[in-house]
C-alpha cells in the first residue's frame, strides 16, 4: 500500500485558505453532518467545534451564526474557535468559493463541560445489576449523525476461563440527545464478558443507515420483542426451542444452538437469522456438540468461546463492507465472512486454522481446498498457520495495496479472500496496533505482545510478515503501546508492561522508563499521540508523563467517570464523534451507573484536517473497537513533521 506520509503546515494567520492535509478514505465514505458543538469550557469562554469533511477542499470555509446572523465570517483555519461566553442559538455555514451550500441545525451549549447521556438501566436480575460498557456507533436513521449503541454488563460477568453463571446481556440504541430507541436481550444462552459479544455495526449494504450484526442463540429477542430465530428462513432455527437454558451447572454454555443476526438499526428488529459458524463442533449450518479436549484443547469451553469480529471491506473499497467473526486462537483459529445486502444474511468464504501446518478454506459455496504450509516469517518451529496465532483483538486494513482490506489477527494475516496472508508464528498476545507507524520505510507495520514463550513484542510488515524488531521478556507481555508520543524523534514510540524502556520505531531505547500502555488519544491540537490511561488523559513530555491541562490547570474529567472492563481501564469508547478532528471520549458515570458521559476537548488548535472517521483504517477500527481486549484506533496515515 502506498505509504501516506503528512507534511503538516503551521497555521499563523486567520483568514488564509490552506491545503488541509491528505487523508487515506475510502470512496465509499459515510456521509455525516458538520456535528457542530459548543460547550462553556470555564467561565466566561464559549468553545465551538466541527468537523472538516473528507469531501471538503482548501476553499472551504465557515461562517458562526448566532439567532441566524453572522458572527465569525469566512473562518478558513481550524474547524474550531474560542469566544466570549454568549447565550442563544448557533449554526453553522459552510462555503464553498465563498458561496453558501450548507446551513446546520441550530444547537444550544451544552448545559456542562461535557454530554450526558441518560440511560434506561436494566432492572437487577437474580441480585446481578447492571453497567454499561462497551460502545459503538453508526448512523442509523441516514441524518448524517451518530447514534449509540450501549453493551449492558451484569455484575457477574465472567472471562472463559472463569465458572459461574451471567444474568442476559442487552444491547442498547439512543440518539445523541438521549432518546431510547430500542434494546436488544440476548438472553440466557448468550454468556456475559468481553469474549462472547463482539456487535458489529456498520451500514452493511449501502443505503446509508447503519444496522448490527452479532452472535444470538435460542431465547434472544430483538427490538421488539421477538425470537430472533422467527427472522431464519431456515426452519430448523424457526423450531428451536427458546424457552431451553443451555447453561450447566458451572454456568457455562456448551450446548445448543449457536447462530448469527442482522438487526435493523433504527428499530432493533431482527432481520435475518443464520447458523452461527462454525459451531463448537467445527462444523457448519448447524448445531454441533461439545468435542474431546485434542479438539480445542479444553472441555470447557474457555478456547472455543474466544470470539473476536470486525468489518471488512473485501471485495473493494468502493464496495459494500462484510461482517467477518472469528472463534478462536490460542489452539484453532476461523475466519468466517458474512455478507448482508438489507434482507438476508449470506457466507461468504470461512478460514480454518485447524492445526499448526494445515489450512481448510471455504469458498461462498462451501468448496473446501486444503493447503499445508512449512514456515513462517520469524523462523520459529512453532506454527505455520493461524493456529495458536491470534490475539485477543485485531485491525482491519488495505495492507497490499489490492484495494481490498486484509484482517491483522495478532501473529498473522488473512488475505481478503479468506486464504492466509501470512504467520510470524510468534503465538497469543493481548495487545495490537496498526498503522503507518515507521514513516521512513513503504507500507504499513503491526505491533503487537506476546503471552507465549520467549514472551515479549514485535514490529512487523504489515504485508509481508517480516519481523522489523523483536524483544524478549521472561514472562508474559500483557500489555503494549505504540503511539506517536514523542516529537524529538521520527514516527511512533513503543513500550511494552514488560520493559523499563521506551523505544524508537526502530527498537532503540530512548527513554530508561516506559510511557502508559494503554490508549493513546488526540486531545491537545498538536500532531503527537497523548495518552488515556483510566480516566486519565496525559502528556509525554521528553519522557515525562504530566497529566493533561489548561492554562496550567490539570485536567479534571467531570461527572465521576470511571473506566471498564476490569484491569484493562478501556473507555466506553473512543471516537471522533463530532467537532472538530480531535477525539471524543465515552466514560460510564458512577454516580447512577445509568449515564455515559462524553468528552471533547476544548484545547484550542491552529490545525485544519478532516474527521478521522473519513480515515478508513480508523473508521474500521471503531467498528472493531469493542472486540474482547478493546485496544485504541489508529490512523491509516501518520501525521509527522
Amino acid at each position: 500500500m502506498k505509504r501516506f506520509t503528512v507534511l503538516l503546515l503551521k497555521l499563523f494567520c486567520a483568514g488564509i485558505a490552506l491545503a488541509q492535509p491528505g487523508i487515506n478514505h475510502a470512496p465509499q465514505i459515510e456521509k455525516l453532518d458538520r456535528g457542530i458543538i459548543a460547550f462553556h469550557p470555564e467561565e466566561g469562554k464559549l468553545f465551538i467545534s466541527w468537523r472538516l469533511l473528507a469531501s471538503d477542499d482548501s476553499t472551504t470555509t465557515f461562517q458562526l451564526l448566532k439567532d441566524g446572523h453572522v458572527i465569525c465570517d469566512n473562518i478558513t483555519q481550524a474547524t474550531s474557535i474560542e469566544l466570549p461566553s454568549t447565550d442563544g442559538t448557533l449554526q453553522l455555514a459552510t462555503l464553498h468559493g465563498g458561496e453558501r451550500v450548507e446551513l446546520s441545525d441550530t444547537i444550544k451549549p451544552w448545559p456542562k463541560k461535557y454530554l450526558q447521556l441518560h440511560l434506561m438501566r436494566p432492572l437487577p436480575v437474580e441480585g446481578a445489576t447492571y453497567t454499561p460498557n462497551d460502545c459503538s456507533v453508526g448512523d442509523v436513521d441516514g441524518d448524517g449523525r451518530y447514534e449509540i449503541f450501549v453493551k449492558w454488563d451484569p455484575i457477574n460477568a465472567h472471562d472463559n476461563s472463569h465458572a459461574g453463571t451471567t444474568a442476559n446481556v442487552y444491547i442498547d440504541c439512543y440518539r445523541l440527545d438521549g432518546t431510547f430507541l430500542w434494546r436488544v436481550d440476548l438472553g440466557r444462552n448468550i454468556r456475559a464478558g468481553a469474549h462472547y459479544t463482539q456487535f458489529m455495526v456498520y451500514d452493511f449494504n449501502h443505503d446509508g443507515k447503519a444496522e448490527m450484526i452479532c452472535k444470538t442463540a435460542p431465547g434472544s429477542k430483538d427490538g421488539s420483542s421477538h425470537y430472533v430465530s422467527e427472522a431464519a428462513t431456515d426452519s430448523r432455527i424457526r423450531a428451536i426451542d427458546n424457552g431451553i437454558n443451555y447453561s450447566d451447572e458451572l454456568g457455562r454454555i456448551l450446548a445448543g444452538e449457536e447462530l448469527l443476526t442482522a438487526f435493523d438499526g433504527l428499530t432493533g428488529k431482527a432481520l435475518h437469522t443464520i447458523w452461527y459458524c462454525p459451531n463448537r463442533a467445527g462444523t457448519f449450518n448447524q448445531c454441533g456438540e461439545q468435542q474431546p479436549k485434542s479438539f480445542w484443547g479444553d472441555t470447557y469451553g474457555n478456547r472455543q468461546e474466544r470470539y473476536l469480529a470486525c468489518v471488512a471491506h473485501l471485495d473493494g473499497m468502493d464496495k459494500n463492507a462484510s461482517a467477518v467473526f472469528g472463534r478462536g486462537y490460542y489452539t484453532r483459529a476461523y475466519l468466517w465472512a458474512v455478507d448482508f445486502d438489507g434482507k438476508q444474511l449470506k457466507h461468504k468464504w470461512l478460514h480454518a486454522s485447524i492445526s499448526r501446518d494445515s489450512v481448510e478454506l471455504y469458498d461462498a459455496n462451501w468448496n473446501k481446498t486444503t493447503r499445508t504450509y512449512h514456515k513462517n516469517t520469524s523462523g520459529s518451529d512453532t506454527s505455520f498457520t493461524a493456529f495458536a496465532n491470534g490475539n485477543h483483538n485485531l485491525s482491519v486494513g488495505d495492507v497490499d495495496g489490492d484495494g481490498c482490506d486484509e484482517i491483522l489477527y495478532g501473529s498473522c494475516a488473512f488475505d481478503n479472500d479468506g486464504s492466509l496472508l501470512y504467520s510470524t508464528g510468534l503465538g497469543h498476545g493481548d495487545a495490537i496496533h496498526f498503522g503507518d507507524l515507521d514513516p521512513d520505510r513503504e507500507g504499513l507495520e503491526v505491533f503487537t505482545v506476546h503471552e507465549e514463550p520467549p514472551y515479549g513484542y514485535d514490529l512487523h510488515d504489515a504485508a509481508t510478515g517480516e519481523i522489523l524488531v523483536r524483544g524478549l521478556d521472561n514472562d508474559d507481555t500483557g500489555r503494549g503501546l505504540a503511539a506517536d508520543i514523542d516529537a524529538d524523534y521520527r514516527g511512533a514510540e513503543f513500550t511494552t508492561s514488560g520493559t523499563r524502556y521506551t523505544f524508537n520505531i526502530k527498537g532503540k531505547p530512548i527513554y530508561n522508563h516506559r510511557s502508559r500502555v494503554n490508549f493513546r488519544i488526540y486531545w491537545d491540537g498538536d500532531i503527537q499521540d497523548e495518552l488515556f490511561d483510566n480516566v486519565s488523559i496525559l502528556k509525554w513530555d521528553k519522557g515525562h508523563v504530566t497529566e493533561l491541562g489548561v492554562s496550567g490547570e490539570p485536567l479534571r474529567l467531570l461527572g465521576s467517570p470511571a473506566s471498564c472492563n476490569g484491569t484493562k481501564h478501556t473507555p466506553c469508547l473512543q471516537a471522533d464523534l463530532f467537532g472538530d478532528w480531535r477525539e471524543e471520549l465515552i466514560l460510564r458515570s458512577t454516580t447512577d451507573n445509568a449515564t455515559l458521559n462524553i468528552y471533547s476537548t476544548s484545547i484550542p488548535t491552529s490545525l485544519r484536517m478532516p474527521t478521522l472517521m473519513h480515515d478508513h483504517i480508523y473508521r474500521m477500527g471503531i467498528a472493531w473497537q469493542n472486540v474482547a481486549y478493546n485496544q485504541p484506533p489508529h490512523l491509516g496515515i501518520r501525521l509527522y513533521k
